[in-house]
């Protein structure tokens, strides 16, 4: 069985990500379970977490994970605590996206991961950049703003994530806040070439859309949908499909049409409660604007598929997400996409 199990393994690594490596790696993990050591198991498992986080499966990666930070905590001195944490890092930035963990629940999650940190030496910078995000998925922008400052004024380490995708978090918020002119400021070295990682810019240009739009640079912003739109493939880039969604929504409904075929499949298959509402809340504005043309095409997703089944999933989704965070930040949230895409047609 150590045979299969490393030829299982060897073969994953050549696999691109997807339900194909994953399928893989799963049987590694049962073979592991079965006839290996604890060792094998954990290993398999960090191999799968990897692969399913980078496949769009977040779901898979929050199970995988818990299953190998518990046998760590078991064995801190088997096993390799780097590699630990930075798929801590990875799990706090995705349980807040699943309307179904509760905030008291996140809290501690993220309580530990600060503890971990200072226990293994490592910056708390990481932890200063979950919170602020997550604060900026609640509208909670005084959390947001305080988060923002020391995550950017505490040091540097090994945890940290690189320059290019920080530097991409740094427009992010400041896009969320309304400042489109400071949000572009801020990616202008990603925009010219200068940061690039494994994830950037194919994470950042769809970001870069509706402000570019909103600051009336609407020829840069057709430049870079050329550039951004091929760059986006599979489950893994929900919230990037939705964002130019809604930039087609306000450009050119033709586009968007095809864009929405091609994309919406993942939205539905998704376990992922946040994207699926952001790209949903894309897909309400665009469906308006397509019906309210009276479109004779009909658009190649299924007569399942409808503006009220899409209107009722974003609303449940936006007060699942309120429910939680006892505001109604998602609820307006859903409302000024709508907003958007339409003031963006008129102009």
């Amino acid at each position: 069985m150590k045979q299969r199990f490393d030829q299982l393994r060897s073969d994953a690594w050549s696999l691109p990500e997807g339900k194909q490596k994953l399928a893989v790696l799963e049987e590694a993990i049962r073979i592991a379970d079965l006839y290996m050591s604890t060792e094998d198991a954990y290993h398999a498992r960090m191999s799968y977490s990897s692969s399913a986080l980078d496949s769009g499966f977040q779901e898979r990666f929050l199970v995988s994970f818990a299953w190998c930070l518990t046998q760590f905590e078991k064995e801190p001195s088997t096993y390799y605590s780097f590699s630990i944490i930075w798929h801590y890092k990875w799990f706090v930035n995705q349980i807040w996206r699943f309307p179904q963990f509760g905030a008291a629940q996140i809290q501690a999650v993220i309580d530990d991961f600060k503890e971990k940190c200072l226990q293994y030496g490592h910056s708390l910078r990481p932890y200063y950049q979950t919170l602020h995000r997550y604060a900026l998925s609640r509208g909670d922008m005084e959390a947001a703003q305080l988060n923002y400052d020391l995550w950017r004024k505490t040091a540097r380490d090994g945890m940290s994530d690189c320059s290019a995708c920080e530097q991409n978090g740094f427009g992010y918020y400041h896009f969320t806040a309304g400042r489109y002119r400071r949000g572009l400021q801020a990616m202008r070295p990603i925009m010219d070439g200068r940061m690039t990682c494994k994830s950037i810019p194919q994470n950042t240009y769809s970001h870069l859309l509706l402000p570019l739009l909103e600051t009336g640079q609407a020829e840069e912003a057709m430049k870079i949908a050329k550039k951004g739109a091929r760059l986006l493939k599979g489950p893994g880039y929900l919230e990037e499909y939705g964002n130019f969604l809604a930039y087609y929504a306000a450009t050119d409904i033709h586009k968007a049409a095809k864009w929405f075929e091609q994309t919406f499949a993942y939205a539905v298959e998704t376990k992922v409660g946040w994207d699926r509402f952001l790209y949903m809340s894309s897909a309400q504005a665009f469906l308006m604007k397509w019906h309210g043309q009276k479109r004779r095409r009909k658009l190649n997703v299924g007569s399942k598929i409808t503006y009220e089944m899409i209107e009722q999933d974003a609303k449940s989704l936006a007060h699942a997400f309120d429910r939680r965070n006892e505001n109604n930040y998602c609820t307006e949230l859903l409302k000024q996409r709508m907003k958007q895409v339409q003031k963006l047609s008129n102009g």
